[in-house]
């Protein structure tokens, strides 16, 4: 992956915002609700960086960003991920994301600019989605085959849409909130999420408390941006119902593409697509990974290496 620079090499700047930039898990209701919350600022502000996006672009796909980084939270096996697509007929078109065990998170728009005339005027973006479908896979070490489920977007929301998957499709109730704030030059301050899922045998009161205790949290992207801390904000928010953190991890916008693995595309294009590289060019050849928006660059002379 090839990583754009948003801190100006100020090292010290780098591992400060990195330090902040993890998921932290917790229990609470009696151990009948777990949730995690995510600080996510430096992922949505690398995430934009590298794939050149304007302020409604950055705000559509960080809510997918910050969903991903919650949902890895669950994954256990050090080979296990998960990925949420979704397909719609707005101006969105749709995006794709997806994170791993490692708190690693890669994902992309399905249109590089969504295309809304006077954007100022727009009041809920679900009206960019139009009709559609969310689709989570999850990709577990356990299992021999990947588990995927469908809904059909009903709300136009990542959040609602999210938690409406897991109601239908997995039978949890959950709680999602996903949260970025910008500054007044357009500049993400903070960004993060919070996700909450019912345990079977939950009491359903303390499910309906914890629902509306997570909507009262207004903005949770302004309070990472004013400097409160995700244990600060889970205790102060959720303080009746007794929450008690259990450990935290990374989260990071990051992609495994490489040079290497370019090539190994390029080595299995057709005979027929190789000659017309090697006729037309241009070089050298640019392929550009679409998870993270990293391109690498092939001379003539490498294209003949892959002949060997």
């Amino acid at each position: 992956m090839i990583k754009k620079d948003i801190f100006n090499k100020d090292i010290k700047e780098q591992f400060k915002a990195s330090a902040k930039d993890r998921v932290y898990r917790f229990i609470m209701a009696d151990k009948m609700i777990r949730g995690a919350i995510v600080h996510s600022t430096r992922m949505v502000n690398e995430m934009r960086a590298n794939h050149d996006l304007g302020p409604l672009e950055t705000l559509i796909l960080r809510q997918g960003y910050i969903a991903a980084g919650l949902l890895c939270s669950n994954l256990k096996g050090k080979n296990e991920r998960v990925s949420m697509n979704i397909q719609c007929s707005g101006p969105i078109k749709g995006l794709d994301v997806e994170s791993n065990s490692f708190g690693e998170v890669r994902g992309y728009l399905k249109t590089r600019h969504i295309n809304v005339k006077n954007t100022e005027k727009i009041k809920y973006l679900s009206t960019l989605y139009g009709a559609g479908f969310l689709t989570v896979t999850k990709y577990l070490d356990n299992t021999a085959t990947p588990y995927s489920g469908q809904v059909a977007l009903e709300h136009g929301s990542i959040a609602e849409d999210l938690a409406n998957y897991f109601l239908i499709s997995e039978q949890i109730p959950t709680g999602l909130k996903l949260s970025v704030f910008f500054d007044d030059t357009e500049k993400v301050k903070g960004a993060g999420g919070i996700f909450l899922q019912a345990l079977p045998g939950a009491d359903r009161k303390r499910v309906i408390e914890a629902e509306k205790m997570i909507q009262c949290i207004d903005s949770l992207g302004e309070l990472f941006a004013k400097g409160h801390s995700p244990e600060q904000i889970i205790q102060e928010a959720f303080s009746s119902l007794d929450p008690r953190f259990l450990n935290n991890s990374r989260v990071e916008f990051f992609c495994r593409c490489s040079k290497d693995r370019m090539k190994g595309y390029l080595k299995n294009l057709s005979g027929k697509e190789k000659k017309d590289y090697f006729k037309k060019g241009p070089f050298p050849v640019e392929v550009r990974c679409h998870h993270c928006n990293s391109v690498y660059h092939f001379s003539k002379n490498d294209l003949m290496e892959l002949e060997k």
